[in-house]
């Protein structure tokens, strides 16, 4: 169908004053026909998608997709009767027909009305983020440790008896890998074995606790993992990044609380900066690489469990994380004001310093990144 067909049809007045739209029966089967292998369920090409009316409202990365009750000014219309190849939608496969652009067209008109409650995708459950201090399980034969609470409780829920303990070799074994990831020396395994104390593993539990170093070498290398710690390679060799080393092992050796051990990371000192200030790359680098966005990408994965790496482009295709979310977050931490790029193409729009949980608290956007900073170590680590 040529271009000016195409346009007659969208002009034609039978054609636009058809009957009202059946949303459930029209609307739906043409949209997952055309269009839903891009932009519905968890798929959102070009950040757009219909999974909702309100995804739908919401537009793409290059703004609105609908003008209300104006077909012909409507961008979503404009792809449909494009011929061109970089533009037109579908992109490929067979394009609408006479009869399915009219339908879109009045649909439109009509203030696109939408099954209360329809998407084409249920969104996954979301959790309410609810901090609570739980009621423990009332203790049973004395064993009043929690985690003795909780799975006491849940045994016998479940009408499942209680595991016999395991045997000696067994808990010195898994005992010494949990907190020195060592395996037992022979002689210290048979002298345990040997021992008739009753108390035995209980003092041996004590001895693997109180060895402060064999922990920190043990638990020193998840952490560089987790804090991205390394000792040369990428920006050392331009002093676009520094080592906090020496601040780890003293921190586990002395095993400071872990309230303290994230304020000291999340607004540190000198010593221990390196974790927020990540790698200054050398010459240009994409905009989801920059200081502050790693700062905000590293802070929310080892400290808040949530994955903004795909936010830091546009809006996550896999989670609710949003781009503005992140570069919020990231300008926590930032020294000048902060533009968002989607995509790396700038969009106009700035971020305001603030995180992602917004009901626990918020951060005072007025004042100087350091103040910034310790307003985040403390919210992250509220009781």
């Amino acid at each position: 169908m040529s271009r000016l067909t195409l346009l007659l049809v969208l002009a034609s007045p039978a054609l636009s004053t058809l009957a009202a739209v059946d949303f459930s029966h029209e609307i739906v089967p043409l949209l997952k026909k055309h269009c839903a292998e891009c932009h519905a369920g968890d798929k959102k090409k070009g950040g757009f998608s219909f999974n909702t009316r309100a995804s739908l409202m919401e537009g793409s990365e290059n703004g609105p997709v609908i003008s209300k009750g104006a077909a012909e000014k409507s961008q979503l219309m404009k792809v449909i009767l494009s011929t061109d190849p970089d533009d037109q939608m579908p992109p490929k496969g067979e394009r609408l027909s006479a009869a399915e652009i009219a339908l879109l067209k009045n649909w439109i008109a009509e203030d696109l009305p939408w099954e209360q409650g329809f998407a084409f995708k249920k969104p996954a459950y979301e959790p309410p983020l609810k901090p609570r201090r739980p009621v423990l399980p009332a203790a049973v034969n004395g064993r009043t440790n929690p985690i003795d609470r909780i799975l006491d409780k849940y045994l016998a829920d479940h009408h499942l008896q209680t595991p016999a303990p395991i045997d000696d070799a067994t808990f010195a074994r898994r005992l010494h890998l949990d907190l020195t990831g060592l395996l037992p020396e022979p002689t210290a395994l048979q002298k345990f074995l040997i021992d008739k104390s009753l108390d035995k593993r209980t003092r041996l539990i004590r001895t693997l606790l109180g060895d402060d170093l064999a922990y920190t070498e043990h638990w020193l290398t998840f952490w560089n993992d987790l804090l991205r710690n390394d000792y040369g390679g990428t920006g050392f060799i331009t002093g676009g990044r520094k080592q906090i080393t020496p601040w780890l092992h003293r921190a586990l050796v002395d095993n400071i609380p872990y309230d303290r051990f994230v304020r000291e990371l999340v607004a540190p000192s000198d010593a221990s900066r390196g974790f927020i200030d990540g790698i200054v790359w050398r010459g240009e680098v994409n905009s989801s690489q920059t200081v502050p966005i790693q700062f905000a990408q590293n802070v929310g994965q080892t400290f808040l469990g949530i994955n903004l790496k795909c936010a830091s482009c546009h809006d996550s295709f896999v989670d609710r994380w949003k781009l503005q979310q992140t570069y919020d977050l990231a300008a926590v931490m930032a020294p000048d004001k902060l533009e968002l790029f989607r995509c790396d193409k700038a969009t106009g729009a700035y971020a305001s310093p603030g995180w992602p949980f917004k009901e626990l608290g918020a951060i005072d956007g007025t004042k100087p990144p350091a103040e910034r900073l310790e307003q985040l170590a403390r919210l992250m680590t509220d009781p």
